[in-house]
C-alpha cells in the first residue's frame, strides 16, 4: 500500500483519528493509565496526518485541546472528591515517591505546576490529581487548564506536520524517498531515546553495578577493596562521570578495531559501503542536494574552526583560564588528528571511485576533526547543569552530528566505514581529554546557555550567508558522455517516435505515468515559445526558494517545481502556468532531454520528452503548503494547452492491446495556431 493511498483511506475515516487523538490526550493525564499512554507519538502521527492533507488541522489541534482539558480535570475532580484516599493508594502501592515528587513540584511551582507538567513526563500524570488533593480552587484550576492545554495541542502536534508536509512532499517526487524520509525519522527519534535512556538509566545502572563489585572485592580482599575504592569510589561526586567516559572509551576502541577488522578483512562492511552509496546516489534530487550541501557547508572545516575561535573569545570573556587551556589543546589534538588522517585524501572518496574497482577506505579525518569540536563543546555546555540541561544538550549534538554524516555519505565525500572509523577515533580523543579535564577539578562557571545561543548564532549568520548561494548541481563520478543518434524527421514521425520512453521510470525502476510529449527544437526555442503561451520558467531550487514550500503565502508561481526523475535524469525543462480561474493550482511541463537528434533541412535539433502535470495546492491549518500533482493523460488536454501547431497525435497498439499516445511538435512548431492532428 502507497502512503498516497493510505492517507486517502484515514481522510475516509476523519472521526476515528479525532476519536484516537481525544483518547490519547485525555488518558495521558490519568493516574497510573497516563504513565503507559504514548501521546507524544500519536500527537505526532495525528500532526504527519494534518501536514499530509489527510484530516483537518484546526479541528484535530481542538479535539487534543479538548481532551487534555477533559482528562486534567476528571483527575482534578478525583484528587478532590478522595482527598485523603489518594495518597494512601499510591503508598499501599509502593510508589510512595511518585506522590511525593508530585507534591515537591506543585509545592515550588504552585499553580504553574499545571503547566510546566504539561512538557514534564515524569510528573505529568500525577499533577493533577495532586492539585485537586490540595483543594485548589476550581476557579482557578480550570481556566490555567484550559490555557495550558490550548498550548500543548499545537506544540506537539506542529513537529508532526512539518514531518507530513516533507513525507507528502518526497512522495510527489518518488514514494522511495518518502520511506527513506519516515526512516530517518524513526532513526533520529531512536538516537534520542537512546541517549535519554544512557542519561537516566545506564548511569545509575553502571553505579550499582561498581558499587556491588567493590563491596564484594572489599569483603573478600579487605586491603585491595580499599585501594580499589580509594580509585574508583561509587559514592563519589565524580564517578558518574569517570564511569561514562571509560565505557565511552572502550566502545570507541572496540568500533575502530572492528572497523579495521572488516577493511583488512573485505568484510560485509566493505560491501555496505559501495551498497550505501550506490543506492544514495539513485535518490539524488535538487532539493534534497540543496539541503544536503547547506548542511555540509555548515559542517565544514572553516565553519568549525569559526565555532572554535568563538567559543575561545567567550572563554577569555569569563575569564575561564583552566577550560580556555584545555580548549586550544582540543582544537590542536582536532587539527593535528584530521592532519594525519588526510584530511582531503581525494582518491578515497566515493565521488571518485569506478564502480566495480575495489576501494581501501580509511578513517576519515573530517568526521574525527567536527566529532570532537562539537563533542567537547557539549561536555562545557553539560559540566554542573541539571539532568534536562544534559540530555538535551547531548540530544542535540548527536543530532546534528548524524546529520552532518548522512550529508557526508548522500555528496559522496566520505565512506562509512571511514565515517564510522573517524567518529571511533574521535570518541577515544573525546574521552582521554574529558578524564583528564575532570580530574584536573576544573570549577569554571562557562554561562552554557549564554555560550549555547551564540554558537546557534554563528551557525545562523552561516548559514544566512550561505542562503542567498543557489544549490550545486550533483556531479556524478566517472561520467559517461551521452551517445547522441541521430533520425530524419520522416522517420521519427513515422515510427521513430516508439523509441523514447513510453512512461516515466521512477528511480528504483517502477515504470510510473505516461510520457505523451515529444518535441523536437533547442531548449532556448521551446521557452520563447511557452512564454508566449503564458508559461514561465519553474523556480530554481535554493535554500530560499525552497523555503517557500513552508510558508502559506506563497505565491502559487513562486514555489519551485518538485523534481521528478526518468531514466535516472531529472527533468532538464520545466514550466508553470498559473490559471487565474484557479488559483489554488498550477500546471507544470517537465521535458526531458532524450538521446536522440531530429535532423530536417536546418540542421539537427535535439529531441524532447516529457509529461503535463496539474498540482493542487493544499495549505493545512494555514501553516505550510503541501502538493497534489496529478499526469494530464488526456491527448486533446495536452494538445490543447501549449497553444503550438504543426503537432502529430499519434497512435499505436502494442503487444498487450494497449493504445500508446504521443503528441509531436516537429521543428519550426510555432504559436497562434491549433495542433493539427494526424
Amino acid at each position: 500500500m502507497s502512503i498516497h493511498t493510505l492517507l486517502l483511506s484515514l481522510s475516509e475515516r476523519p472521526f476515528l483519528v479525532l476519536a484516537v487523538v481525544f483518547a490519547a490526550a485525555c488518558t495521558e493525564s490519568f493516574a497510573v493509565i497516563g504513565t503507559f499512554v504514548p501521546a507524544g507519538i500519536i500527537m505526532f502521527a495525528a500532526g504527519a496526518l494534518i501536514g499530509a492533507g489527510a484530516v483537518d488541522g484546526w479541528l484535530t489541534i481542538g479535539v487534543a485541546a479538548l481532551g487534555a482539558v477533559f482528562g486534567d480535570g476528571v483527575s482534578y475532580e478525583l484528587g478532590r472528591r478522595y482527598q485523603a484516599q489518594a495518597g494512601d493508594w499510591w503508598r499501599a502501592r509502593g510508589h510512595e515517591s511518585v506522590w511525593l515528587r508530585g507534591e515537591e513540584f506543585v509545592g515550588r511551582h504552585g499553580g504553574k505546576s499545571i503547566v510546566f507538567a504539561r512538557f514534564f513526563a515524569p510528573v505529568r500524570a500525577i499533577v493533577p490529581l495532586v492539585v485537586g488533593a490540595a483543594r485548589m480552587d476550581r476557579a482557578k484550576f480550570y481556566p490555567i487548564n484550559a490555557a495550558s492545554a490550548l498550548a500543548w495541542a499545537p506544540a506537539h502536534i506542529a513537529p508532526g506536520i512539518l514531518f507530513g508536509a516533507s513525507a507528502s512532499l518526497a512522495e510527489a517526487v518518488s514514494a522511495r524517498l518518502a520511506v527513506i524520509l519516515i526512516l530517518l525519522a524513526l532513526l533520529l527519534w531512536l538516537i534520542v531515546r537512546i541517549a535519554r535512556l544512557m542519561v537516566e538509566r545506564g548511569l545509575p545502572m553502571v553505579k550499582r553495578v561498581t558499587a556491588g563489585t567493590t563491596h564484594l572485592w572489599t569483603h573478600r580482599f579487605p586491603w585491595f577493596g580499599k585501594q580499589l575504592r580509594r580509585i574508583v569510589d561509587p559514592d563519589a561526586p565524580e564517578f558518574p562521570t569517570y564511569a561514562a567516559l571509560a565505557l565511552l572509551f572502550i566502545g570507541s576502541v572496540w568500533l575502530f578495531c572492528g572497523v579495521l577488522q572488516d577493511v583488512i578483512a573485505k568484510d560485509p562492511l566493505m560491501q555496505a559501503d559501495s551498497a550505501l552509496f550506490t543506492f544514495l546516489q539513485s535518490l539524488h534530487i535538487a532539493p534534497m542536494d540543496s539541503l544536503m550541501n547547506a548542511v555540509w557547508l555548515l559542517n565544514s572545516r572553516a565553519v568549525i574552526f569559526a565555532i572554535a575561535a568563538v567559543v575561545l573569545v567567550w572563554l577569555v570573556f569569563k575569564r575561564c583560564w583552566k577550560s580556555s587551556a584545555w580548549w586550544i589543546v582540543v582544537v590542536g589534538v582536532a587539527v593535528v588528528l584530521s592532519a594525519f588522517l588526510g584530511f582531503n585524501l581525494r582518491p578515497s572518496r566515493p565521488i571518485d571511485w569506478i564502480p566495480g574497482s575495489p576501494h581501501t577506505p580509511l578513517p576519515d579525518g573530517r568526521a574525527a576533526y567536527s566529532l570532537l569540536i562539537y563533542a567537547f563543546v557539549g561536555w562545557l555546555l553539560c559540566r554542573r547543569q541539571s539532568l534536562r540541561w544534559r540530555a538535551g544538550v547531548a540530544t542535540g549534538v548527536a543530532l546534528w552530528m548524524a546529520l552532518g554524516a548522512l550529508a557526508d555519505l548522500y555528496l559522496g565525500r566520505v565512506w562509512l566505514s571511514g565515517l564510522l572509523g573517524g567518529w571511533a577515533l574521535g570518541l577515544a580523543w573525546l574521552s582521554v581529554l574529558a578524564i583528564a579535564y575532570t580530574s584536573w577539578q576544573v570549577r569554571d562557571d562557562v554561562s552554557p546557555r549564554t555560550m549555547t545561543l551564540m554558537i546557534i548564532g554563528t551557525l545562523a549568520v552561516t548559514a544566512a550567508g550561505y542562503s542567498f548561494e543557489p544549490a550545486q548541481p550533483h556531479k556524478a563520478s566517472s561520467p559517461v558522455e551521452r551517445l547522441a543518434l541521430c533520425m530524419p524527421v520522416g522517420k521519427w514521425l513515422d515510427n521513430g517516435w516508439q523509441q523514447l520512453p513510453a512512461r516515466r521510470t521512477e528511480i528504483g525502476g517502477d515504470e510510473e505515468e505516461p510520457l505523451p510529449l515529444q518535441w523536437v527544437g533547442r531548449d532556448d526555442v521551446i521557452m520563447s515559445a511557452l512564454k508566449q503561451a503564458g508559461w514561465q520558467p519553474a523556480a530554481e531550487w535554493a535554500m530560499r526558494s525552497a523555503l517557500g514550500w513552508l510558508l502559506p503565502r506563497t505565491p502559487v508561481g513562486q514555489l519551485p517545481v518538485l523534481p521528478k526523475y526518468s531514466q535516472g535524469e531529472p527533468s532538464q525543462l520545466a514550466f508553470v502556468r498559473v490559471e487565474p480561474d484557479a488559483p489554488g493550482s498550477r500546471l507544470v511541463l517537465r521535458l526531458w532531454r532524450s538521446h536522440f537528434k531530429v535532423r530536417d533541412a536546418n540542421g539537427k535539433q535535439p529531441l524532447w520528452y516529457g509529461a503535463l502535470y496539474r498540482e493542487k495546492l493544499y495549505r493545512p491549518a494555514h501553516l505550510l503548503t503541501i502538493a497534489d500533482t496529478r499526469n494530464v493523460a488526456a491527448s486533446e488536454v495536452i494538445n490543447a494547452l501549449p497553444g503550438l501547431r504543426q503537432a502529430s497525435v499519434m497512435r499505436s497498439v502494442g503487444s498487450d492491446e494497449t493504445l500508446r499516445y504521443a503528441i509531436l511538435v516537429p521543428p519550426g512548431a510555432t504559436q497562434q495556431q491549433r495542433l493539427s492532428e494526424r
